[in-house]
């Protein structure tokens, strides 16, 4: 009896020591455990979408980076020209390619086409809807011009009466000039 008990205590000291090593096992397992079997975790600009690559038709004009009122010049044409009211560029492109592509950019009123020269008027820039601008497209000799024109109106001021508008214009209220010396 004496040894039944003592061989119990060693089949339980043993059984605790393997339990122990397969505890220890696991432990060590866990805490060495590499993530080279894991996915790499994706790139941080993964998330964002990544832009189009840009693919133009044939035939077709790619923006520049210099505007007139909110319209793009195209990258093949160059401003020649710029003033307060008016941007004028040029570029070896054909004036139909040019009017082309200013027909997919803008919202015309109206649009006068002929052999030589394209004229949007009271067009706006669809990106820029704010200003009144006018168009043309002309075809010279090899290159092709195009003129910008901002014909957006001030806005009217306030608190002016009838007669003081027609006064600020140099005009009477019936419509005759205040001083005629200053006419030109």
């Amino acid at each position: 009896m004496k040894r039944a008990g003592l061989l119990s205590r060693a089949a339980a000291a043993r059984a605790a020591a393997a339990l122990a090593a397969c505890v220890a096992c696991a432990c060590a397992a866990l805490a060495c455990r590499s993530d080279a079997g894991a996915p790499p975790p994706p790139p941080s600009d993964a998330a964002a979408p990544r832009p189009p690559v840009d693919q133009a038709l044939p035939g077709e004009l790619a923006e520049g980076v210099e505007q007139a009122f909110g319209l793009p010049i195209p990258r093949r044409m160059k401003v020649r020209a710029r003033f307060s009211d008016a941007v004028f560029a040029v570029g070896e492109i054909p004036a139909e390619r040019v009017a082309n592509y200013v027909r997919t950019r803008v919202l015309a009123g109206n649009v006068e086409t002929g052999p030589a020269k394209t004229i949007f008027s009271r067009a706006t820039v669809k990106s820029a809807p704010q200003r009144m601008i006018r168009i043309e497209v002309v075809s010279r000799a090899h290159v092709s011009e195009l003129v910008v024109r901002d014909e957006t109106r001030p806005p009217p001021e306030r608190g002016l009466s009838v007669e003081e508008r027609w006064r600020r214009n140099g005009l009477t209220p019936d419509g005759k000039v205040l001083d005629p010396t200053r006419l030109e």
